[in-house]
């Protein structure tokens, strides 16, 4: 759901007005009446993607039913770590699109699409161990975001030989938007522009409010009434609550602010320092200040400077030496646990928060992740302690509710004597001696399950490699010995080489 940047909309004088919108929807009628390729709306929620959607229903609904049959798919992609006011928001509105759509006659179908559960953003920073996402090592937005829209406009273009895709894109809303919509020229079709993605090379491009400004955006949204029931007062004030002094003041010269300021997103995201939006609705809104551990959690355990709670080894287990000092990799074990404690524990908050504003609804994380957290844990990183179920447990005082895991021979008990046999024979590595031993009988219950011993020696090598040091000091001996320093794989101050 996005916002916009400089310039604000007050630049521009009232002699060069913008396209009217009746304009763009007459428009938007000969370009739905010119073929029969189907149209994909990219709908978020927020004012830019609402104001197309809306110019696009009126034009259409315009039109004699038996004009209306070509197909328009409304996509929206929920990442599951959206801002949950927004995210309920978006929602609700893809409801009532679904029903004003079949109650107005139109072929108007909307999708909620999300993520893959391996994509999932919890499932690779928790299970996988990713380091939270930064400006050099971004990996993010392609499995939350572009994954899921990409595949469905694929699908649907190479089913139907070509589609439209309508976005609400508008040129001054910051340089690097501009740049895209650029890449987006030397269309063949009046209006239409080729996609720039290959993947989409048979979908088409479709800007209708490029020209208009943020206030152009608001004033059409405010004096026209939406087509599919949602109130636009109501998304106008959420805008404005999400700014901190809570205002959206009527343009009038070039110094005063727009509403359009406001910019919502993950509330995990570590692109910016500070989640204002959020921060904003919590300090405007006291019935919204249920989102404050919310808010808490991201500012205390979701940070950048990590390199004390990351292994100084690869996903792999190979060293990466940067500027003398080993890159470090995934988050260690112990901070995986203590990230999903604490995110557990914030949900329970959450829901027990305010119950009359529906907080016991609030899933932070869901059954589905968790069951792919534990199995990366005990199948993929040999963690056989299996500690998702136990972590579950404590915090919410109840039996874990997911799918079982074929069980190893070796308990709780078990696994505690070899951690003291571990400390016996070698106290100062006592903990990497440990997750050695624990690792190679984990690959090897793993090969008497499955009855496949093809990739057994190379897995037992692989656990070998991982942990052949004792220590980091003793690890970046080695790696000062024996491998070539290469700054072009990452800087240790901000990792940025892969850690697979």
């Amino acid at each position: 759901m996005g916002g916009v940047a400089a310039p604000a909309p007050g630049r521009r004088q009232k002699a060069n007005m913008s396209i009217p919108f009746e304009k763009i929807v007459e428009e938007i009628r000969e370009l739905y009446q010119s073929d029969s390729i189907p149209w994909i709306v990219g709908y978020s929620g927020g004012k830019d993607s609402t104001a197309s959607l809306q110019l696009l229903w009126t034009a259409v609904a315009s039109l004699p039913p038996e004009k209306r049959v070509k197909p328009i798919h409304v996509i929206s992609t929920d990442t599951l770590v959206e801002n949950p006011v927004i995210a309920a928001w978006v929602h609700t509105s893809l409801l009532r699109i679904g029903i004003s759509a079949q109650q107005q006659g139109l072929n108007i179908t909307a999708h909620r699409l999300t993520p893959s559960v391996e994509n999932r953003f919890w499932v690779n920073l928790i299970g996988k161990g990713y380091p939270a996402p930064r400006p050099k090592f971004r990996w993010c937005t392609d499995r939350l975001k572009i994954s899921a829209s990409t595949k469905f406009i694929q699908e649907l273009s190479e089913n139907n030989g070509e589609a439209i895709l309508v976005l609400g894109q508008r040129r001054g809303e910051s340089q690097a938007r501009d740049k895209v919509m650029d890449q987006y020229k030397g269309s063949t079709r009046a209006r239409l522009s080729k996609n720039k993605d290959p993947k989409l090379s048979r979908v088409w491009v479709y800007p209708p409010i490029e020209s208009w400004t943020s206030d152009d955006v608001w004033e059409y949204l405010i004096t026209q009434p939406n087509p599919w029931g949602i109130d636009n007062q109501e998304l106008f004030g959420i805008y404005r609550g999400a700014t901190p002094d809570a205002e959206c003041p009527i343009v009038v010269d070039t110094s005063t602010p727009s509403c359009g300021d406001s910019r919502f997103g993950c509330y995990v995201c570590t692109m910016v320092t500070q989640d204002k939006s959020m921060q904003a609705m919590i300090q405007n809104d006291e019935q919204k200040q249920w989102m404050q551990p919310i808010l808490d959690f991201r500012n205390k355990h979701l940070a950048i400077e990590d390199r004390q709670v990351r292994d100084f080894r690869r996903m792999n287990g190979r060293l990466t030496m940067f500027r003398d000092e080993l890159v470090h990799g995934p988050y260690t074990q112990a901070h995986r646990i203590q990230l999903l404690r604490e995110l557990l524990l914030t949900q329970r908050v959450v829901r027990n928060a305010d119950q009359k504003q529906g907080t016991q609804l609030i899933e932070l994380i869901s059954i589905e992740e968790l069951d792919e957290i534990r199995r990366l844990w005990v199948e993929e990183k040999g963690e056989i302690e299996d500690h998702v179920p136990r972590i579950y447990a404590e915090v919410f005082d109840e039996p874990y509710p997911g799918k079982e895991l074929e069980q190893v021979p070796l308990d709780a008990t078990d696994l505690s004597l070899l951690e003291g046999v571990a400390k016996e024979i070698d106290p100062e590595a006592a903990n990497e001696l440990y997750k050695l031993t624990r690792s190679l009988l984990a690959v090897q219950f793993q090969s008497m399950e499955s009855h496949k011993r093809s990739k057994h020696l190379d897995r037992l090598e692989g656990v070998l490699q991982q942990y052949a040091f004792r220590n980091e000091e003793e690890a970046l001996e080695f790696a000062r010995s024996s491998v070539t320093t290469n700054e072009s794989e990452g800087d240790a101050s901000d990792p940025t080489a892969s850690i697979a």
